[in-house]
């Protein structure tokens, strides 16, 4: 049986380089394939910006948590 994904701990550590941050996402969001949890365009993008080092897991949560995003603030477009 696998552990669920609130189940998991990983440590900060873990998420130092892009590739680790990177596996991360894709397996978040093989998890989430096929399931209302599967991440929109905007939400992709955060996590993308994430993988790079340009949000912490923290500014994505933040981000994610506004009302009706519109888009990445301009100082964080790529």
């Amino acid at each position: 049986m696998n552990p669920s994904p609130t189940s998991c701990y990983v440590p900060v550590a873990a998420l130092a380089t892009e590739q680790s941050r990177l596996r991360l996402v894709k397996a978040v969001i093989a998890f989430t394939e096929g399931t209302a949890l599967y991440p929109e365009s905007y939400e992709r993008q955060l996590l993308d910006q994430f993988v790079r080092g340009q949000l912490t897991i923290d500014e994505v949560a933040h981000y994610l948590e506004q009302p009706n995003p519109t888009g990445l603030p301009a100082a964080l477009a790529a």
